[in-house]
């Protein structure tokens, strides 16, 4: 039988994704692009979008082949699996089943698994993501992530460990991924940390570059800065700030003061100066004002992400401003006008590299140009030859909104 994936929503859920392929690829199921015998959304449910998503893919699976069964499984129908089966949904699985979905559709009743069953051998994408936790205990105010994936739990060191010995074979870049990742290791017998896998995983001789996908800021202390200074470690940090106001910070339930924030960002701009730091942004959040939001567009101008994520804020269930009403045309108007400030200092963080190398991992070759992203996590489009999966260094000599340009100089590495 034929098996079709839609994946929606974060880095974790790519990676769960990928696991359940190979799963059913094991178990005798083809994993195909094209017309389908079952048709599996793994779903995403952190905004009223990703919802609508997710439901707009149930209906083209069923579009697309009628006779089909359709699987929904993840973060949606954790808490919306009456809706699921509504619109025609044949398996509804929430996250806290969704690593015996290939038993469930087979019909076999076995004993539950655990969530870190789910395991990879391989990445679609040349940069191979690595799973080392899930869920959260921080009850951030406007996220129902926590009532989704549960509390905050840690893969074993070793499993993970030999995970990265499995990939980096093929994968020249590990990016390690959590839904809070400074959680890392604190429920584990004995108790570790965060610092103490990089540190194993950076000693290894046989990886290549390490990339963290997104870090919460009260988890980044001096140890966690320092190790942006070991080679194989990629001079780039996601944080997740989501607001540049403390009292709108205190509402979202966040642990964290601008001035943390501030803090944080001049720590890593010491050791480098040319470090990218990316970013998340609520806009519209309950009780924000004039004055918050103009401290959020000062914070954005002080802190300069090189790429910043924003969001409308979106009422969630079971959150504490589930329900609460914004205004719509106030939101978009702030949501513009971060973004072109955004958009700037994008194109500034990038313009700063023309004429200068860079490192850039082979994804693929599209319109002529190898594309990719770069250690700083550019996206450049390169002219050259090379395979993917190869790593090239690359001279920028054209920057654009969304990407950069450039030549190989060096060939390959």
């Amino acid at each position: 039988m034929k098996v079709k994936f839609y994946t929606l929503g974060c880095k974790v859920n790519q990676y769960e994704s990928q696991a359940l392929q190979e799963e059913f690829s094991a178990c005798g199921f083809t994993v195909t692009e094209e017309l389908a015998d079952i048709y599996v959304i793994n779903s995403c449910s952190v905004t009223a979008k990703a919802d609508s998503d997710s439901r707009r893919l149930v209906l083209k699976a069923k579009k697309e082949n009628p006779k089909a069964k359709i699987a929904v499984c993840g973060c949606w129908p954790q808490l919306n699996a009456d809706a699921a089966k509504k619109i025609g949904a044949d398996y509804v699985v929430g996250q806290d089943r969704k690593q015996s979905l290939v038993d469930i559709i087979k019909g076999i009743t076995a004993k539950p698994k655990d969530i870190w069953s789910l395991k990879i051998n391989g990445f679609t994408n040349q940069r191979t993501f690595v799973k080392i936790q899930d869920g959260c205990n921080n009850f951030c105010s406007f996220c129902k992530v926590p009532f989704l994936r549960g509390g905050s739990i840690s893969r074993p060191g070793n499993d993970v460990i030999k995970e990265i010995e499995r990939l980096e074979i093929r994968h020249k870049e590990i990016v390690l991924c959590g839904v809070n990742l400074g959680a890392y290791g604190k429920d584990l017998l004995p108790e570790t940390s965060l610092y103490d896998l990089l540190k194993t995983i950076l000693h290894r001789n046989s990886l290549t570059r390490l990339r963290l996908s997104s870090l919460e800021p009260n988890s980044v202390d001096e140890r966690i800065i320092g190790l942006f200074a070991h080679p194989k470690m990629c001079p780039h940090i996601h944080l997740p700030f989501q607001n540049g106001d403390n009292r709108v910070l205190k509402e979202m339930n966040k642990k964290e003061t601008v001035e943390m924030y501030e803090q944080i960002a001049a720590c890593l701009r010491k050791l480098n100066p040319k470090i990218a730091i990316s970013c998340d942004i609520i806009v519209g959040f309950p009780g924000e004002d004039e004055a918050s939001f103009n401290n959020t567009v000062n914070f954005l101008n002080k802190i300069k992400p090189m790429r910043t994520h924003i969001f409308t804020f979106s009422s969630r269930e079971k959150t504490r401003f589930y329900g609460q009403k914004i205004n719509p045309v106030k939101a978009k108007a702030r949501f513009r006008h971060l973004k072109n400030i955004t958009d700037s200092l994008a194109m500034e963080y990038k313009m700063a590299f023309l004429g200068k190398t860079l490192n850039l991992v082979v994804e693929e070759k599209k319109s002529g140009y190898l594309c990719g992203y770069t250690e700083n996590y550019i996206k450049l489009h390169a002219k050259g030859e090379a395979r993917p999966g190869e790593i090239i260094t690359v001279q920028i000599n054209k920057v654009d909104k969304d990407k950069a340009f450039g030549i190989i100089v060096e060939g390959k590495n």
